[in-house]
């Protein structure tokens, strides 16, 4: 059987969702795909080397998941807002910030490539954010949206509730509203 990478990929993705970068296992995955360990490792020489590419498939697909919002920064603020949201309900964790949290010093490449994720996304929203606000009022809203948004994703795994995400969105989009002009 002949495995894509893009379906090593996200299956890698989904294993360190579920089990953190210290719980998954190449031998998980290879056995996930259907594929022998050997095989695996030719295609990624190290369960390292997986993350920079777990985090590039999750950047295109939430890329490609946003509506098209070609009016104002804040309908597009908006739409980003709640399409991230949209995507960690659905999936009830987020890989990145799970990534985050297991990744280190002893791992280089995988914490380098989890910094640059979260950095991307701060400064993709920041400069949405820039339409209406100078560079750093836009980059602190950026910096505390993302933070509430993957801080909001805790109730969504303890009490399969995903009302405080909704409330988050509503709020930082209302806080935006509310700011223009007034940094």
């Amino acid at each position: 059987m002949k495995t894509s990478l893009d379906n090593i990929i996200s299956e890698a993705r989904e294993l360190f969702r579920v089990h953190g970068y210290a719980g998954a296992s190449m031998q998980d995955l290879a056995t996930r795909v259907g594929i022998k360990k050997p095989s695996l490792y030719t295609r990624f020489p190290t369960k390292e080397s997986l993350v920079p590419e777990v985090l590039a498939l999750t950047s295109r697909e939430m890329d490609a998941a946003l509506p098209d919002a070609s009016g104002d920064w804040l309908a597009r603020y908006e739409a980003v807002l709640r399409a991230m949201a949209a995507d960690l309900v659905a999936r009830q964790r987020c890989v990145c910030l799970h990534l985050a949290y297991d990744v280190g010093d002893d791992t280089p490449e995988a914490a380098d490539a989890v910094r640059s994720y979260f950095r991307q996304q701060r400064d993709a929203m920041a400069a949405m954010l820039g339409a209406a606000f100078d560079a750093q009022t836009a980059r602190a809203m950026a910096m505390d949206a993302l933070a509430r948004i993957e801080g909001a994703t805790l109730w969504t795994v303890i009490d399969s509730d995903p009302a405080p995400m909704w409330r988050a969105v509503d709020e930082l989009v209302e806080i935006a509203r509310s700011r223009k002009g007034n940094p």
